[in-house]
């Protein structure tokens, strides 16, 4: 699988050139690589916000690193042998066998010894927040007795935000590789049970090293809010508010949206409630609106 002319057989030489000019072009500041095994399986688990996540991690991390990709890339004759090179597998998120055989894929490099790279999010924020883990890198890490190593990355969405094909060539980067979670603490109990609490402690874990909001719902292809047409990034907002009626209740999420921010746009009404109190009936409405996001680089002393 990684012999030459196989995966990933460029990732050494490209890791010497490059580590080097990404700290000069990116002012990366690199942390936490001795979390990282000299030898032997691992798995790096970091937040994706752009596209510009991959190489980075592939260029800090001081050993190659093979990574979990779209096999959607192997369809054009630009990525198609250039990303397996650098050290992409490529996985169809979107076909159930596929994602197997490509775990399978992942299993058997661990089991060889490999660092591999897999997003717990699974595809990029659109949001700008943290969002919540896939199991598959639990699973793996069950499967072979490798650690996770959180990565935490802030910056990236700066020097490449989604939409963007070419990377800017100045910016502040900062990669942090977190301690490692060994898989032998979460042996009792159902495996389900057991994934679930290695992926919460995984994404908890990124969430120390990164300002990003947390969210409760899973990481989506498209902008929240926004179908079709916009590479935009957004933010989502969500209002509750009573009225003496369901119209009522719902003018007043509105406007109270549009009072907080000029830019709200495209509201969706995501729940009516009917509530029975000691002072009545009450209606309540949630409504939820996206604004432009703004990235904020306060780390807030992290």
């Amino acid at each position: 699988m990684t012999e030459r002319w196989g995966v990933g057989w460029l990732a050494d030489p490209l890791r010497r050139v490059g580590r080097p000019l990404i700290r000069r072009l990116y002012d990366a500041d690199i942390s936490g690589a001795h979390n990282i095994p000299a030898h032997g399986p691992a798995i790096l688990a970091p937040n994706h916000v752009s596209f510009f996540d991959t190489p980075m991690v592939m260029l800090s991390a001081p050993r190659r690193v093979l990574f979990l990709g779209k096999a959607e890339y192997m369809d054009s004759w630009k990525t198609r042998y250039l990303f397996p090179a650098v050290g992409m597998v490529p996985i169809r998120r979107q076909q159930a066998r596929s994602s197997m055989a490509a775990l399978d894929t992942a299993a058997a490099l661990l089991d060889n010894g490999e660092l591999l790279g897999i997003y717990p999010e699974g595809t990029r924020s659109r949001d700008g927040c943290l969002h919540k883990g896939h199991t598959g890198v639990a699973h793996l890490a069950l499967q072979t007795g490798a650690p996770i190593i959180p990565v935490g990355l802030v910056g990236t969405d700066e020097v490449q935000p989604i939409g963007r094909s070419v990377p800017r060539r100045t910016g502040k980067v900062t990669i942090r590789f977190g301690e490692p979670i060994d898989p032998a603490r979460y042996l009792g109990g159902a495996k389900r049970r057991r994934r679930q609490q290695m992926t919460d402690d995984v994404m908890a874990a990124i969430a120390t090293m990164t300002p990003q909001q947390r969210s409760s719902e899973f990481a989506d292809d498209e902008p929240p809010l926004i179908r079709g047409g916009s590479e935009s990034v957004y933010q989502v907002h969500r209002f509750r508010t009573s009225g003496d009626g369901w119209a009522a209740s719902a003018r007043r999420s509105v406007t109270e949206a549009c009072t907080r921010y000029d830019d709200a746009r495209v509201g969706q009404v995501k729940g009516l409630r009917l509530v029975l109190d000691p002072d009545g009936i009450s209606f309540q409405t949630d409504l939820a609106v996206s604004t432009r996001y703004q990235p904020t680089h306060d780390h807030g002393g992290k």
